[in-house]
């Protein structure tokens, strides 16, 4: 079925006469289709169309429109001459600004440059300092390893001097008292006490006993007579012993053996002048410890097997026994 076409006209008129010409309206179409349904007997026909037209009548002469079209052209062209003005002065202007802004950041950069070398040139000073200081560090550490090592060497030494102070000390304590010491001795028997040097308080052999010191002769042989034993103890820069007490008698007694038989016993520096017993030392006996004190004999002996204070014999000169020296001890 074909659709249906319908023709209107629409006029707009401003109070002016039809217009003349086609320069003088506007003329607006405009076409409305309307679709109808299709029959068996309209399918082969035309469309039917509905056409309608608006005609606007412009309000001003051609003259004076063709006008105004130009004015609005020049103040276009001047409006785009002003944009492009400020356009092209923007942009001059920003790029000033970026000028100066990169002449600022090269003239920063140059300065943080010197200021860099600057930097650098006293990093490399102050690492200078610092080798030089490590340098000064080391050469004291050094010194202070050799001072130490020094101040060891010294105390090491100090502690000897010290040491050998104390032995020189008590070798002049020493020689001082043996100073005194000797003094005692009218000819002082420096080989008997003193024989490397060193001197002692009693002879090698000899046993001390308070201010004296004693050799006990206990040689199986040759035994000697009592001027024979004398003669020894002379030589040795003695005597025969001299008792002056019960306490050294207890000693003496407590040292010697028995030995042969108990007719034997060991010769003491005692013997008969002028019905007198004196002593070696020429002092007079005041003790008497005789075991026979009836004898004739003019000297006397110590024997072992016998009571502390009867203990003395009587003998012979001639008669050989052991013996017994005493000589002052050495007391430093």
């Amino acid at each position: 079925m074909e659709e249906d076409i319908q023709y209107s006209t629409v006029q707009f008129k401003s109070g002016a006469s039809a217009p003349k010409n086609n320069t003088e309206e506007l003329s607006v179409y405009s076409s409305i289709k309307i679709k109808k349904s299709l029959t068996s007997v309209t399918q082969n026909k035309d469309d039917d169309i509905i056409y309608s037209q608006v005609e606007s009548k412009n309000p001003f002469p051609s003259e004076p429109q063709v006008q105004g079209s130009g004015s609005r052209f020049h103040l276009l062209l001047v409006c785009l001459g002003i944009i492009c003005f400020l356009l092209c002065a923007s942009i001059i202007v920003i790029l000033i600004y970026f000028t100066m802004e990169t002449n600022k950041q090269k003239q920063n950069l140059n300065e943080l440059d010197e200021k860099n070398e600057q930097l650098n040139l006293e990093n490399i000073l102050l690492q200078n300092k610092t080798k030089d200081l490590m340098m000064n560090v080391t050469k004291l550490e050094d010194q202070t390893k050799r001072l130490t090592a020094e101040k060891k060497f010294f105390e090491i030494q100090n502690k000897e001097m010290t040491v050998n102070m104390t032995i020189l000390q008590k070798q002049i304590k020493q020689l001082r008292n043996n100073s005194e010491a000797i003094i005692k001795y009218t000819n002082f028997p420096g080989d008997v006490f003193c024989p490397e040097g060193v001197c002692q308080t009693c002879p090698k052999d000899w046993i001390q006993f308070k201010e004296s010191c004693y050799f006990i002769y206990n040689l199986n042989s040759p035994w000697k007579s009592w001027n024979e034993s004398q003669q020894f103890c002379q030589m040795k820069k003695s005597d025969l012993v001299v008792i002056n007490n019960r306490e050294e008698q207890t000693f003496i007694k407590s040292r010697i053996e028995y030995y042969h038989d108990i007719h034997h016993g060991y010769w003491i520096g005692l013997r008969r002048i002028n019905n007198n017993w004196i002593w070696v030392d020429e002092s007079q006996d005041t003790l008497g410890y005789w075991k026979n004190p009836g004898s004739s004999e003019k000297f006397a002996i110590i024997v072992h097997d016998a009571n502390l204070t009867h203990s003395w014999a009587k003998n012979r000169n001639g008669f050989e026994n052991r013996f017994i020296c005493e000589i002052k001890a050495l007391i430093f």
